[in-house]
């Protein structure tokens, strides 16, 4: 289980790095940096774009949100700590939240003569959207 810190663990509070959690939390999707700035400018319009990564990447170190890493593309932020993993759709490019009924780190670290610390994965398919575009 991955655990949340709260501000003041490791990472000293900022009104800049929480309109950019708050940027993050109150996202529908899975937003890059670029999204998040141009959200976090609306508010605060003198903000640069290396200030935001650099607080995403401290709000990512810390598990106060979770980085997505898209092969050949920029990293996506996700506010859901739960577990899960995630899905790049193939037509639009959109990052979906796929919620397996039994963690695969569990499994990872049953296998003998290993000791699993983590993993990356990715799975490629369609978004409900375009699944049902296709369907038409």
């Amino acid at each position: 289980m991955i655990s949340i810190k709260k501000w003041g663990d490791r990472v000293k509070y900022s009104r800049q790095r929480e309109l950019i959690r708050e940027a993050v939390n109150q996202s529908g999707e899975h937003p890059t940096a670029d999204a998040v700035y141009q959200k976090v400018r609306q508010k605060e319009p003198t903000i640069s774009l290396a200030t935001v990564y650099r607080n995403l990447n401290q709000l990512a170190e810390n598990n106060m949100i979770r980085r997505v890493v898209v092969p050949g593309d920029s990293d996506h932020f996700d506010r859901a700590m739960e577990y899960h993993e995630h899905m790049i759709c193939t037509r639009c490019g959109s990052v979906v939240d796929v919620w397996p009924e039994h963690p695969l780190f569990e499994q990872f670290q049953a296998l003998p003569g290993i000791c699993c610390t983590g993993y990356e994965l990715v799975l490629y398919g369609l978004c409900s959207e375009c699944a049902d575009q296709k369907e038409q």
